[in-house]
């Protein structure tokens, strides 16, 4: 029996699909039950014969209801997560992130699973300062700034190479941005609001791209492997955010934004948030996410191509699809 956490969440109602679709036995964890029977007519409109899934409520910061979730589990794909890139945010992303996980190692561990698939983000990747690239063996600098964010998926890292030193195989997969349809609020789907209520402003900077069909196909290929306690940056195209604010813009017809945002202009409005948090305002700027979204470094997502028979989507033609075509 397969666990998959973050069942309502965009890689998850993708991977609750996927794993549909070959006949696995699913438990799937939610917490809304709103959100759990649009997931439900999601998977009702791409399927043509309904097979059933096994839905637990729970809440991965709730080890009781975590404890009942894993009853009859032998496999766990851990796709819950808490994405926020706001300073004030940060306890919360702890709590989520890490201690959620931490909760899950555990009690892999206690149920003796046979493999844990767990999805993370290329905000916890390292960052070497003299290299103009990033891959699965760029070290994490612990010198260097990192968002609130990066700090909660690298200590969830963390557990779950704890539970590959306790005899629980794992695998980690750093995704980019993931693209995809069917969940509203889902990064394509902002993108694509940003051209609509005609954006001004466009960070510097450039980030990593994949989709979400892409992300599961690798998630589900390396479950079912034999290669365990790994780790695969997932990247089809690094792209900046320029570039993409045109794309869509020009599939949509719209506008794209045309001022880019300077670094000393978000080191300014960070400095002023700092002067305003001393009278109680919460910051959402830091100088992590400011980095981030200037930084035009590559990230590498070459090595899965490399070691299996896995090939990108084209982030072009994808966007062609779901942009200029919507279904």
């Amino acid at each position: 029996m397969i666990l998959v956490t973050g069942a309502t969440g965009l890689v998850g109602s993708h991977l609750l699909l996927k794993l549909l679709e070959q006949d696995e036995d699913v438990i799937a964890l939610y917490r809304s039950e709103f959100k759990k029977e649009i997931t439900i007519s999601f998977i009702k409109d791409r399927m043509l014969t309904q097979k059933k899934i096994i839905w637990r409520k729970g809440d991965i910061c709730n080890l009781p209801s975590l404890e009942l979730a894993f009853q009859g589990v032998t496999r766990l794909y851990h796709c819950a997560a808490f994405i926020s890139f706001a300073h004030y945010k940060q306890e919360t992303l702890m709590e989520v992130n890490q201690k959620g996980t931490t909760y899950l190692v555990n009690l892999a561990i206690k149920h003796k699973l046979k493999k844990i698939a767990y999805i993370s983000s290329i905000a916890a990747l390292g960052n070497d300062i003299n290299s103009d690239f990033i891959d699965e063996s760029t070290p994490w600098n612990a010198e260097l700034d990192h968002t609130p964010y990066a700090y909660s998926k690298f200590g969830a890292e963390l557990e779950v190479w704890r539970g590959t030193q306790e005899g629980i195989p794992a695998v980690i997969i750093n995704p980019g941005v993931i693209l995809g349809t069917g969940v509203k609020g889902n990064p394509l789907e902002l993108l694509c609001d940003q051209i609509d209520n005609r954006l001004h402003f466009f960070p510097k900077g450039t980030t990593g791209y994949v989709t979400v069909e892409d992300v599961v196909d690798v998630l589900v290929h390396l479950m079912n492997s034999g290669i365990k306690n790994e780790r695969f940056v997932l990247v089809a195209a690094n792209w900046s955010y320029e570039q993409m604010f045109k794309r869509i813009a020009f599939l949509k017809g719209g506008e794209p934004p045309k001022i880019a945002l300077r670094r000393s202009w978000l080191q300014l409005f960070n400095f002023f948030e700092i002067i305003l948090s001393l009278f109680g305002k919460r910051r959402f700027m830091s100088k992590a996410l400011i980095g981030s979204l200037c930084d035009d470094k590559k990230i590498m997502g070459t090595r899965i191509e490399e070691i299996t028979s896995f090939k990108y989507s084209d982030i072009d033609m994808y966007l062609f699809k779901n942009v200029a075509n919507p279904f």
